[in-house]
């Protein structure tokens, strides 16, 4: 079974990072639950709020479901918005854009971004200071994911 999306976390002295690369098609439970139990065991181990916790997510369309999405919410969340920022192209699609409706619901801190926009993501995120190594870290995910996701090459990182 093809892998769907790559994550990689990021810790930094007030805050932990999850990095997110989606496919087109919509992340597989067993690898959904694995990325979630990672970021909750780091998030715990770190001794971090969900106020410290930031999502960055680049993206084809694919995007997690309902039960995903409320595993996500429920335990590492712990039910309280936590800021996101989700570059994609794929929101052109009624189907995704309601989707991305729903999910804006659950975690009203969530934003999206067309690929140009990156640096704006990151400045919402009060990431800006790491665009270099946040930058890198995707690089090297994209590198060994197989250049999958198609929207990376147009990141204006």
């Amino acid at each position: 079974m093809r892998e769907e999306m790559t994550t990689r976390i990021l810790s930094h002295p007030e805050l932990l990072v999850m990095l997110w690369l989606h496919t087109e098609l919509d992340p597989p439970d067993h690898q959904w639950s694995l990325a979630v139990q990672a970021l909750l065991r780091e998030r715990r181990e770190r001794g971090r709020n969900p106020d410290q916790l930031r999502h960055i997510v680049i993206s084809d369309g694919g995007a997690p479901g309902v039960a995903q999405r409320s595993q996500l919410f429920r335990d590492v969340h712990e039910g309280q918005p936590v800021r996101a920022a989700a570059v994609t192209l794929a929101l052109s699609n009624p189907v995704k854009r309601c989707i991305a409706t729903a999910i804006s619901w659950l975690n009203p801190a969530l934003r999206f971004f067309q690929p140009a926009r990156f640096q704006d993501a990151l400045a919402y995120l009060e990431l800006g200071d790491y665009r270099r190594e946040i930058e890198r870290e995707y690089r090297d995910m994209n590198e060994r994911f197989g250049r999958l996701v198609q929207v990376f090459e147009r990141v204006s990182f």
